[in-house]
């Protein structure tokens, strides 16, 4: 089943319609691979790339040009990349794929699926050997191994399904997990141990980020933003200046944060972060991930690939 009009928010719909996909076949080879529909952007190095559906992965060297990686094994959806250095990368996505490379992305390989071929939404690496991934029904799993090895995590209590949207670092080496219905759960002990947290919110929570002066925000369904400035403990909403959801979220050079979401939402922070000065694109595009350049420039992806600004 194809996802060319789908994003975060509605990978979980086609989870839920049992669109996993297997991914026999290696990736489509395309002309212009930057304009296939992409869900997720990473930097190693210098490079950006990104990937998305018919397991397209695209390279930019420059955040100008674009070109689509010499190989991908598999031609399902992917949705979502972590690099630890320029060379080593690792990318997940429906069936339980996980992905490897070693050449900051020119050339991937199929590493594994694992047990069960669950739907895996988020991944996080902390150095070549430690990794987690996430993703649909509370799947959770670690690897201490590179990705060779992986066992079952436990995030929330015993029982629960909640899909598990975004994992991402905070300070002092905690790791927090974005979730359905307004869940959230933050690990002190390096992933080892989850604790739920209280967001005082319902709605699915799609993202989150954990800024450099040590505050956390997360950000989904209804125009959504939380700020946290003691680890989770205690969250707070922030005015977006939209109603839409929220998919993405990202820091820039400069410390303001922006963030990207359906209907062609883009919205920047003010300084002191109480308030989003949101705009909406002309053609209302469904954007899923966004990238800062060094020229203070954000990039944004949806359904059409990298949009043009």
């Amino acid at each position: 089943m194809s996802v060319i009009c789908s994003l975060r928010p509605l990978l979980l719909a086609l989870v839920m319609l049992g669109a996993a996909v297997e991914g026999a076949a290696p990736a489509m080879p395309l002309t212009q691979a930057q304009h296939a529909p992409l869900l997720a952007v990473t930097q190693a190095g210098q490079r950006l790339i990104a990937l998305g559906d018919h397991g397209v992965v695209v390279l930019s060297d420059d955040g100008l040009t674009w070109r689509q990686a010499r190989g991908v094994p598999v031609d399902g959806l992917l949705t979502a990349l972590s690099f630890v250095d320029a060379k080593q990368g690792w990318a997940v996505g429906h069936g339980g794929v996980l992905l490897r490379t070693a050449d900051g992305g020119e050339t991937w390989a199929l590493q594994q699926r694992l047990e069960g071929h669950p739907v895996l939404l988020s991944v996080w690496f902390e150095n070549a050997r430690h990794g987690i991934v996430v993703g649909s029904y509370g799947y959770a799993a670690e690897t201490w191994d590179g990705g060779r090895n992986w066992k079952h995590l436990q995030v929330g209590a015993e029982g629960d399904e909640y899909h598990l949207n975004h994992i991402f670092p905070g300070p002092g080496g905690s790791l927090f997990i974005a979730a359905e219905m307004g869940n959230a759960y933050r690990s002190l002990n390096r992933g080892g141990t989850w604790q739920t947290l209280d967001t005082g919110v319902s709605g699915s929570l799609w993202s989150g980020l954990g800024m450099r002066d040590g505050r956390l925000l997360l950000v989904g369904m209804s125009g959504r933003v939380l700020l946290s400035e003691n680890l989770g403990d205690r969250w707070r909403e922030v005015d977006s200046g939209s109603q839409e959801a929220i998919t993405a979220i990202t820091q820039l050079a400069d410390g303001r944060v922006v963030l990207a979401g359906n209907g062609g939402l883009v919205a920047i922070a003010d300084v002191g972060l109480e308030r989003f000065t949101a705009s909406v694109r002309d053609d209302r595009l469904n954007l899923a991930a966004l990238a800062p350049l060094t020229d203070g420039r954000v990039l944004l992806f949806g359904p059409t690939g990298v949009v043009p600004q």
